[in-house]
């Protein structure tokens, strides 16, 4: 394979994991290896976006790529991304996790995702610990938005919240079906604990889309909207699947891995209202990080 013309560098922000090793290996084994790693070690606990900004300002790529500590890249993962990129003179590439923890596995297996590769039009790219992107795209982010991923967002969501100022600006995304290994167990507390912080997330990206004009929408939500596109939120619905069902125990081969996802939801949704609360009472009712409408990229 003719070698391409980027300069690749890969973030890992890190709090410390000894799985970090294991990403540096699989990292070093690239049949496209990586021109720079950038490891960026949070010891205060500053939150991903902080770490993913700060492995930003260091990289010395005009593509960087992102990895978690805790996710082990196939050898062929750069290798993929980055002609997938070039092939669709694309903004972004990107692609998902195979879970080695039961129930996450089991979770993630409801929606299976596509088998082949595709442009996105809006829900399959976006997860930040098996992505890439052109560095002139997140450099206008930078320029025009005060940063790459929002710090407001120090929790789950920060990686969907660039994606979706990215689609605002005219971005083309591409779906690559070469899923990251993901070595993170969770316990079922840690699993409420979690869905409570992703809920707290999607009430954060709820907030900024009620006030935005673009009409565009970073995936598809019984909150925001379907097909890319804005649209009122389809209460009753979400209300009902959210606090009341799923009702999709035949998915799961085990009923405890069903039970635990069913009072994630519900963890979610406790989650999603606490922010929404204290985020009216923080603020007076008015949103402190409103992104205005940008130009395109």
């Amino acid at each position: 394979m003719a070698r391409d013309q980027h300069t690749v560098s890969v973030v890992i922000p890190t709090v410390g994991r000894e799985t970090l090793a294991l990403c540096q290996a699989a990292l070093a084994k690239q049949t496209r290896p990586p021109d720079e790693v950038v490891v960026v070690i949070d010891q205060a606990r500053r939150g991903a976006a902080w770490a993913r900004n700060e492995g930003i300002g260091r990289a010395k790529g005009d593509v960087i790529a992102f990895a978690d500590d805790d996710g082990i890249p196939p050898p062929d993962w750069l290798e993929r991304l980055v002609a997938a990129l070039d092939r669709y003179d694309a903004t972004a590439a990107g692609g998902t996790f195979r879970e080695t923890d039961p129930l996450l596995d089991a979770i993630r297996r409801r929606n299976p995702l596509p088998m082949t590769e595709q442009l996105d039009p809006g829900g399959l790219v976006g997860n930040s610990g098996n992505i890439l992107f052109r560095r002139a795209c997140l450099d206008v982010c930078e320029q025009e938005d005060g940063y790459v991923f929002n710090p407001f967002f120090n929790g789950p969501g920060e990686d969907w919240e660039l994606i979706w100022r990215l689609r605002k600006r005219g971005a083309t995304m591409v779906y690559v079906p070469n899923p990251v290994t993901h070595l993170r167990r969770a316990t079922g507390r840690q699993h409420l604990r979690h869905s409570f912080q992703r809920g707290v997330g999607i009430a954060k990206m709820f907030r900024l889309l009620r006030t935005d004009t673009s009409g565009i929408v970073p995936q598809d939500s019984l909150l925001w909207g379907q097909g890319g596109r804005k649209a009122d939120p389809r209460w009753v619905k979400a209300l009902w699947e959210k606090s009341i069902g799923p009702f999709e125990w035949r998915r799961f081969r085990e009923k405890r891995h069903f039970w635990l996802f069913w009072l994630g939801e519900k963890a979610q949704v406790a989650g999603f209202a606490w922010e929404l609360v204290r985020g009216r009472l923080s603020s007076g009712g008015t949103h402190p990080w409103t992104v205005q409408k940008q130009p395109d990229i």
